[in-house]
């Protein structure tokens, strides 16, 4: 891990409008997000060297992961852009999975994080390691946690159930293992409460009960899985090599609707606001229908879905912009010059824009309508930085969102979250 100074160190290098001064300036510029109707929410400075960069981030319920080309991740709340903690995970070899949160009754278990050569387990506030281990196996996906065990694909043509917390073990014991036809690369889904789904690279797509891997169903693809699939209590979504976005039945795995592409797919669907994002190389982002699997409209440039908000979709481009079109005919509202940019993360849980920079800032953009975060919340978010979400919460929720009143689908409570509700490892 890194020195507990440089953790303590990283606090507080955060700067938010109004409330610390800007040792760097903005990812985006201040006035080209103002004339979209946003503006910077918080800006984080991660203090990495001049040969390191931002590889990539993954929003995991209140915490964002942003990981390094050298092998680093740090762990920030996404509500303000304070840093919990920092790691040192493995070298520039080795390729570290998307971190999930381990299910508990409390719902403050510890994040587990997979690299392709060892095992991590932390405490997902404080950052103090629980547990790491080397599994006899070559890991091939991320790991999600449920009842003492840890489940995950390998490069072998297997997925494993490993049981981790047993009093009487000193090391890990495997609980279960199936061939799965091919190596497992895309990440398993628990969905509910007791429901494991998880897909090989020869195209087959398991159900089953997570405890026993009870079958639940087979489905076959016509080509290999290596993207991520995504549950939501209306199906799940699988994207293939065969060029294919498929929605399954979760009760019988039969296809609900396909929609073919010109490319196969190696990146996984996000499904927010009734709407699938989907994007597909030399094709750019498609918005799918949900429910039919109609294509509502497609950006040519665009590459990655960053959030919905009643002004519309923001999406970011293969040519760093950022682009905000209209959520059902995609037609374009704004456009946003983001050259400093090199990634946004896909955020299906409010309006909030994340955005990495090269050189270690992290940007979090939100509609002029958001209140900006006043000192007060800063320092009670500091406060509370090693505390569960339900007790950061209560410090830092205050007026920093839209009203759940705000509506864009007479049908919908809530118009940034989805009719159904997503639910991921």
């Amino acid at each position: 891990m890194l020195s507990s100074l440089m953790v303590v160190s990283l606090l507080g290098l955060v700067s938010v409008v109004g409330v610390e001064p800007e040792p760097r300036a903005p990812l985006i510029d201040d006035a080209k997000l103002q004339a979209a109707g946003m503006f910077r929410y918080w800006q984080a400075h991660l203090p990495i060297s001049s040969k390191d960069s931002l590889e990539q981030a993954y929003l995991v319920d209140e915490a964002l992961y942003v990981i390094t080309d050298s092998g680093s991740l740090f762990t920030l709340t996404a509500k303000t852009g304070l840093v919990r903690w920092a790691v040192k995970l493995a070298g520039a070899d080795h390729r570290i999975y998307r971190p999930a949160h381990i299910r508990t009754a409390s719902g403050a278990g510890p994040v587990v994080i997979t690299t392709s050569a060892e095992v991590f387990v932390y405490d997902r506030f404080r950052g103090d390691l629980i547990r790491s281990f080397t599994p006899p196996f070559a890991a091939g996906s991320s790991a999600v946690g449920y009842d003492g065990a840890l489940l995950m694909g390998s490069a072998d043509g297997r997925f494993y159930s490993l049981q981790i917390n047993h009093p009487r073990a000193r090391e890990p014991f495997k609980r279960w293992e199936v061939l799965a036809g091919g190596p497992v690369t895309a990440s398993p889904v628990l969905y509910d409460h007791n429901m494991l789904l998880f897909a090989s690279q020869d195209g087959t797509v398991y159900s089953c009960h997570a405890a026993d891997k009870a079958l639940n169903w087979v489905f076959r693809a016509g080509g290999p899985v290596m993207a991520d699939p995504y549950v939501d209590e209306s199906g799940a979504y699988v994207a293939t090599i065969d060029r294919s976005l498929y929605k399954l039945h979760l009760g019988s795995g039969r296809i609900l609707w396909r929609v073919r592409m010109p490319q196969p797919l190696t990146e996984g669907p996000v499904v927010t606001a009734h709407t699938v994002y989907q994007f597909c190389i030399d094709n750019g982002l498609s918005a799918i229908d949900a429910d039919t699997g109609q294509e509502k409209w497609r950006s040519p440039r665009g590459r990655t879905f960053a959030a919905h908000a009643r002004g519309g979709d923001t999406i970011f481009t293969d040519d760093r912009r950022l682009e905000v079109v209209d959520h059902d005919s995609g037609d374009l509202r704004h456009t946003i010059d983001a050259t400093a940019v090199t990634a946004a993360v896909s955020n299906t849980t409010d309006d909030a824009v994340y955005l990495l920079g090269r050189d270690g800032r992290v940007l979090c953009a939100r509609l002029d309508s958001v209140p900006y975060v006043r000192r007060q919340q800063i320092i009670a978010a500091r406060e509370r930085l090693h505390l569960p979400p339900r007790d950061e919460a209560k410090a830092v929720r205050g007026d920093t969102g839209e009203s759940a009143t705000d509506k864009t689908d007479p049908g919908l409570s809530d118009p940034l979250r989805s009719r159904h509700e997503p639910k991921r490892p």
